[in-house]
């Protein structure tokens, strides 16, 4: 057995891989979906044989519990099988031994405070062994077994006696015992009560099909969840765009479809049908499109095929994830959003309803003359027991997504319930910041380490804001508390190595880079920042591996590429570096940094009309930028045009007087 170590520490890895199983569970992943279920024979000798597949119970489905239990009063033990998938209740009932053996049965009547006789022993001694049964509660994982002493015993072995173990002790015994049948001891007699039990002939019929169950009619929400607002174009009107919260006032169907989904057809024509119904209870229909923004024209087109007279919107990234999420956390099974699948949204701008799968538009209409309360579909309202919505688990999960405006909104909603847990503060102040409330995001953070001083993430998360507003002692502070009860934290380790790296202390800095980039190796931020303090030490091949690792990790931005092609020409690689700068631009192209060094990298290697197609780019972006006019001035010189170039010289010293690069590059060219 492994020891308690002697310091309390955590490990963010840790938790985010149970967090990451947990998810993975509840999306209908498997602890052990390819592992088939196993029965061993008793032998009888110490030995065990494996029967799996002639027993028929090696099913290959999910197995969670199994019970037990004479379901037919033969004598024998039936089982009884609970799966998590497929069909999740089977019934087995056992004929192996039938007419080759007998039963005795023994239950136990304790006193008012244990009727069970849980605890209790029951003793069999035959001619030819001794066999013991105890009565125990919560025999297994998710099943009870019946509490009854049962013994199988074979034809001609012969019952000597039997004898009790009440919980507390006392002891009973009897010399002329049954030799079959099922008898019940009271606690405080002195006889076996024969019982007769009749024989049950279960009817055997197949089990339905999963495909033959009706299909689900939608599942209202005990508690009505606000719906994430948006703004998106609408495809059959050009121009205008549709907010969602603009309709408050108006129950609104939400339909997510496609144009590839033959349903999602059949769907919108229906709507279509009974548009005047649902226009006479005041509703709005908004068909969301979740095409891809390059198959508009086909969304259009069926649009038109169909007649439609509603609104037909085109979902962007964003608000396709955000319904995705949200149809992820309102169930269980955390499936993502199905196609089609709609939300019904009541006047107060909540979700009431959701229908995952095609659904009939006389049943939505039948909904929304359901009215509204805290108990649909039922009138009235909840006598004990309000379901309350976790909102900040929902926050958590679309701040996990990256979906920051939708998560404050949940946060905000989890506070105003009365929640303020450190936890909650620290997730709404990273919403916070990320939206750019940086003030009121640090109060949060301060108010939840007030609360709960060892929060390591509220730690962080404030250090992590100070660095930024340069205000490291503090932020040193924080980190190295940090660190002490997560040594391992990567962000923490990252943070702190910036702060060496600023101060000038570059070993400091590269090893806790190094411990950061070995705490968290998939991280390519992390291997961005060992890059650039191992290139300031002049470690250049070293550098560009760190950089190499972080673009193929998915960091495709320009600064990346841009420091990728530095250290390439620091290596003697000049057409990878050409290649960088180049993907530093197209990455960027309203950035005027990566245009620039695509046009001096031209300059130096003498490719003059690519490196003019690169200042033009840049001066498109900022006509009077100064380095962008004295590489023009450079170009036209080298290319012979010195009237040109003396121009693009004084322009430069027009733009920017007195500057000593502008005057001596013009005084050269007289």
């Amino acid at each position: 057995m492994s020891q308690s170590p002697l310091r309390a520490e955590g490990s963010k890895d840790y938790e985010d891989a149970w967090r990451a199983i947990n998810i993975l569970i509840r999306s209908d992943g498997s602890w052990s979906g390819r592992e088939r279920n196993l029965c061993f024979r008793n032998r009888g000798d110490g030995t065990f044989e494996d029967i799996s597949f002639l027993s028929s119970l090696d099913l290959d489905a999910d197995g969670r519990a199994f019970l037990p239990l004479d379901i037919d009063a033969d004598g024998d033990e039936d089982l009884i099988v609970k799966n998590r998938n497929g069909r999740q209740l089977r019934a087995f009932r056992n004929d192996m031994r039938q007419g080759r053996t007998r039963h005795l049965t023994v239950r136990l009547e304790g006193n008012r405070n244990n009727r069970d006789g849980v605890g209790g022993r029951v003793w069999v001694t035959t001619d030819r062994r001794a066999l013991m049964r105890e009565i125990v509660s919560g025999s297994g994982y998710l099943s009870q077994r019946s509490r009854a002493a049962r013994f199988a015993l074979p034809q001609g072995e012969r019952v000597l006696s039997v004898r009790v173990r009440w919980p507390l002790g006392f002891i009973q015994e009897f010399n002329d015992p049954p030799q079959a049948g099922t008898h019940l001891l009271i606690e405080g007699e002195t006889a076996l009560r024969s019982v007769t039990r009749p024989r049950a002939t279960p009817a055997l019929s197949e089990s339905a099909g999963a495909n033959e169950r009706p299909p689900s009619r939608g599942t209202w929400l005990a508690d009505p969840l606000p719906a994430p607002d948006f703004e998106l174009p609408v495809i059959n009107n050009h121009g205008s765009t549709v907010r969602l919260s603009q309709w408050r006032g108006r129950p609104v169907l939400l339909n997510f479809w496609a144009t590839w989904c033959p349903p999602c057809r059949r769907e919108l024509a229906q709507f279509q049908n009974r548009l005047g119904d649902l226009t006479r209870l005041g509703a709005e229909i908004l068909a969301i499109s979740v095409d891809e923004p390059g198959n508009s024209n086909a969304v259009i087109k069926l649009a038109e095929e169909l007649e439609l007279d509603y609104q037909v919107l085109l979902a962007d990234a964003q608000t396709a994830e955000t319904y995705s999420v949200l149809n992820e956390r309102l169930f269980d099974r955390r499936r993502a959003l199905a196609i089609p699948t709609s939300f019904l949204v009541d006047r107060l701008g909540r979700i009431v309803k959701v229908y995952r799968g095609e659904v009939d538009a006389s049943e939505i209409l039948s909904d929304m003359q359901a009215g509204s309360g805290d108990a649909l579909p039922f009138t009235g309202h909840w006598a004990k027991s309000n379901p309350q919505r976790d909102f900040e688990e929902l926050g958590s999960a679309f701040a996990e997504r990256g979906l920051g405006t939708p998560a404050r909104r949940m946060f905000d909603l989890a506070v105003a319930q009365g929640n303020r847990s450190p936890q909650l503060l620290n997730n709404l102040a990273g919403a916070l910041i990320s939206d750019g409330d940086v003030g009121q995001g640090e109060e949060l953070l301060r108010e939840a380490l007030a609360a709960e001083p060892g929060l390591t993430d509220a730690k962080v998360n404030l250090a992590t804001l100070l660095v930024e507003r340069g205000e490291t002692a503090e932020a040193e502070n924080l980190l190295e508390e940090a660190l002490v009860t997560q040594p391992e934290d990567g962000q923490a380790l990252s943070v702190l190595g910036s702060v060496r790296f600023a101060q000038g202390s570059l070993e400091a800095a590269e090893g806790l880079f190094r411990r950061s980039v070995e705490a968290r190796p998939e991280d390519a931020r992390f291997r961005e920042n060992l890059g650039a303090v191992l290139a300031s030490q002049g470690q250049f091949e070293s550098a560009l591996a760190e950089y190499e690792r972080a673009r193929d990790l998915g960091s495709a931005g320009a600064p990346v590429h841009t420091n990728l092609g530095v250290l390439y020409i620091q290596t003697g690689r000049a057409a990878q570096a050409l290649d960088s700068f180049q993907e530093a631009a197209d990455a960027a192209p309203d950035s005027l940094g990566p245009h620039l060094n695509l046009a001096r990298f031209r300059l130096q290697v003498g490719d003059m009309d690519q490196a003019m197609n690169s200042i033009r780019k840049a001066k498109d972006l900022d006509p009077g930028n100064l380095q962008a006019l004295l590489m023009e001035s450079q170009a036209l010189a080298i290319q012979g045009r010195v009237q040109e170039a003396r121009e693009s010289a004084q322009e430069a010293l027009r733009q920017h007087p007195g500057s000593v690069e502008a005057t001596d590059l013009l005084k050269s060219l007289r």
